[in-house]
């Protein structure tokens, strides 16, 4: 049987988990486990930003990405279909007190610029929660998977840095953006102020995700994964399986791509 439920599904390659087995650890509390340093490093040089973190799940990494930019009591505005909004189980506003503001959108999985700008409460109007953050998703995962190009996101930056807001990109597959647009992770993230990436998906880790953003952020982020129990001490051997997804694993996404394009043809 092909299971095609998700890509959450995958299984680690014999040679990744060989990988894995052999990795060098330590206390990644104590910032010793030398494959996470390695993969930290790694995805900060891939995505072209300060620095990054290694947690143990997307929900995670987005709950910490979020509560990073955003103060108890106040607003970030995301899409009605983004899996932070549908899926992470109310994650900001049970254990951020946030106010999530919920914009429609399009099938591409994009927002319309002007729906964003006329939602931010940037006013000293104590009767409103300011509004601090903007969560875009790429790909989108309830809108057909779609992969939205880096004009879009330089579009939104420009529009939003006057209010300035933050933009943080759920980028749980970033990795199938970037092979469908022909474009590096490093571009279509180029305008966001923080990313998560998923390995455990398409990249096939057996767990784990990634916050990427600049060094003051990731040092916030770094306490709120200790805060909501992320620090995971000899935690290695799963870094090695993020270590060794980014380099053999990312351009085996085409042939994820071309498979569903040949189901999708037989199934019309």
């Amino acid at each position: 049987m092909i299971d095609l439920r998700s890509d959450t599904v995958t299984l680690p390659s014999p040679e990744m988990k060989k990988f894995m087995f052999d990795a060098p650890i330590g206390d990644d509390v104590y910032g010793e486990d030398p494959s996470i340093n390695i993969l930290e490093d790694k995805a900060r040089k891939i995505f072209n930003k300060e620095s990054a973190l290694f947690v143990p799940s997307g929900t995670m990494a987005n709950l910490i990405a979020v509560l990073s930019h955003c103060e108890r009591g106040e607003e970030f505005l995301v899409g009605n279909k983004s899996h932070i909004f549908k899926y992470e189980a109310g994650g900001t506003s049970v254990l951020g007190g946030l106010l999530s503001h919920q914009l429609p959108n399009n099938s591409d999985g994009t927002i319309n610029i002007n729906d964003i700008i006329t939602s931010i409460n940037h006013s000293d109007d104590t009767h409103y929660a300011k509004t601090q953050l903007l969560c875009l998703e790429n790909t989108h995962n309830v809108c057909y998977g779609t992969a939205i190009p880096k004009q879009y996101f330089v579009d939104v930056k420009s529009a939003i840095n006057q209010y300035n807001l933050k933009l943080h990109i759920d980028g749980a597959r970033i990795f199938n953006a970037s092979i469908a647009l022909n474009t590096e992770v490093k571009e279509l993230t180029e305008q966001a102020d923080s990313i998560s990436c998923c390995l455990s998906k398409g990249l096939s880790c057996p767990s784990g995700s990634l916050i990427i953003g600049e060094k003051d952020f990731i040092i916030k982020a770094r306490r709120l994964r200790k805060m909501l129990g992320g620090g995971m001490r000899q935690a290695g051997i799963l870094a090695a399986a993020g270590i060794y997804a980014l380099d053999n694993m990312v351009q085996r996404l085409k042939q994820d791509h071309d498979n569903a394009t040949e189901l999708a043809d037989w199934l019309v």
